[in-house]
């Protein structure tokens, strides 16, 4: 009784505002000016956090992802807890072991491995003090995992090792694939229930994700995407009974007006905000990047690196007018 009192207590700050976030953990400045890191020779560094206090005041948690690969050191617990947590920022920890080999035969042939990292992990969480979020295994649900029941069994193991930190909360993260030309597609959304069913009843959260690019999509679908969103989150909040989080929004600004759109993607979500959290207890909203991330690779080819509000000169986009009204 008492873990479950204090992890309602816990939980009581995420349901009185939404959380507002954005990737990235350190960036590069010169002469007051803040750009992506590395961009120009001799600049000093800076977190995430100095830029974001000044430019987007509205925002209050960062996202950091934790690879198959990562080591301590590349977010070292002291700089995380007085730069992030400190100045009184939320950390997303996104844990994305699986990554894109996700398939029922390699979580088979590397579980062992995937909960020895999970545990490094959370011995680091552990050094971490004040509220934590850990999305776990984003857009898992593809390539046969969608319909995979033992998923429910690695969910509920993973809840288990991350709860030894009491300050944190837990949940998995669906990939909102299917049809983009419609914006409301329960029969697509539908087909990873049997890999979530028993798992979304203990977990803390249901997490999803949007991902747009001028590579991959037809402006009308990109368009398209903060009704899709809401939709989505109406449909994860009434079908698992649980708070949604927007784990991350990559819209690209790439390509013919890719900026445009880009922006007009930002201002519906201005509109709907409201919307999904009353209507989808929608607790946090959060973007893939702020600054655009050269040599950034992915799905989205040449589109990757074109995610954040922000070019990486430093020089404001259009979309960053209205990601600083999302509140």
């Amino acid at each position: 009784m008492i873990k479950i009192i204090s992890l309602f207590l816990f939980f009581i700050p995420l349901q009185a505002s939404i959380l507002i976030g954005a990737g990235d953990f350190d960036v590069s400045k010169k002469n007051g000016h803040y750009f992506f890191k590395d961009h120009i020779k001799n600049a000093q560094h800076a977190y995430i956090t100095e830029v974001l206090s000044k430019e987007a005041p509205n925002v209050n948690s960062v996202t950091i992802w934790i690879t198959r690969n990562w080591k301590e050191e590349w977010f070292k617990a002291k700089e995380v807890q007085k730069e992030i947590i400190d100045k009184g920022y939320t950390p997303l920890f996104i844990f994305y072991y699986f990554a894109d080999d996700i398939s029922p035969k390699y979580i088979q042939e590397h579980k062992a491995a995937y909960f020895k990292q999970l545990q490094h992990f959370t011995c680091y969480l552990k050094k971490l003090n004040g509220q934590k979020i850990v999305v776990l295994n984003p857009e898992y649900n593809m390539f046969g995992c969608q319909k995979l029941d033992s998923m429910n069994d690695l969910f509920l193991k993973s809840y288990a090792v991350v709860r030894q930190d009491p300050q944190v909360l837990v949940g998995p993260c669906v990939g909102d694939f299917g049809n983009y030309n419609t914006i409301n597609e329960p029969k697509e959304w539908k087909l990873f229930s049997p890999s979530l069913k028993r798992a979304a009843k203990k977990a803390d959260f249901i997490a999803f994700q949007e991902m747009r690019g001028l590579t991959r999509n037809k402006p009308s679908q990109i368009k398209k995407t903060a009704k899709r969103a809401y939709h989505f989150a109406k449909y994860l909040h009434r079908t698992y009974n649980k708070p949604t989080m927007l784990a991350y929004l990559a819209i690209s600004s790439y390509g013919k007006n890719g900026e445009k759109i880009q922006a007009d993607v930002y201002r519906s979500f201005v509109k709907l905000l409201p919307k999904m959290q009353k209507e989808a207890d929608l607790i946090l909203f959060s973007i893939f990047h702020y600054f655009d991330y050269p040599g950034h690779v992915g799905y989205f080819n040449e589109a990757e690196e074109f995610f954040g509000v922000v070019r990486k000169d430093g020089t404001p986009k259009p979309s960053l007018h209205y990601f600083k009204k999302l509140y």
